[in-house]
């Protein structure tokens, strides 16, 4: 199962209680330069962050990154890594549409006949997140 998570707007905090709400263990940084204003979403700190709250991370924004040309062996690559686990591909980007995540990635993905899950997140007037094409669900958060 493959997911996908921008993380504007939240703290780390948020972030993983989303992630552990979904069942998710392994977290792919697709971010080509993978720094942020919040320092808690600089690589080598989130890396740790992750770690410790029981999730794997992984950063192939050298590979997977929205800077340069994803190859077909990357997508490849993600195909085959999410076989037998619950992941999610991060960026930055909290609107999945406007992300490489979606219009890059999860388009190639879908050519192979994997579908990503696009979690969007909104705040306002009450936190509440869901699956993007899913709407109607009944387990909103």
């Amino acid at each position: 199962m493959l997911y996908t998570i921008g993380y504007a707007g939240h703290n780390f905090l948020e972030l993983v209680e989303i992630l552990k709400r979904y069942g998710i263990t392994h977290i792919i940084d697709v971010r080509t330069k993978p720094f942020s204003r919040d320092k808690s979403f600089n690589r080598p700190v989130l890396s740790q962050a992750l770690s410790e709250s029981g999730l794997n991370y992984i950063w192939a924004g050298k590979k997977l990154g929205g800077l340069g040309e994803i190859s077909n062996g990357s997508i490849q690559w993600l195909k085959e890594f999410q076989v037998d686990k619950t992941a999610c591909v991060m960026c930055m980007e909290s609107e999945p549409s406007l992300c490489h995540r979606y219009y890059v990635i999860g388009k190639q993905l879908e050519l192979l006949g994997i579908k990503m899950k696009h979690i969007k997140v909104v705040k306002r007037p009450v936190p509440k997140y869901w699956i993007l094409g899913e709407e109607n669900q009944t387990d909103m958060f």
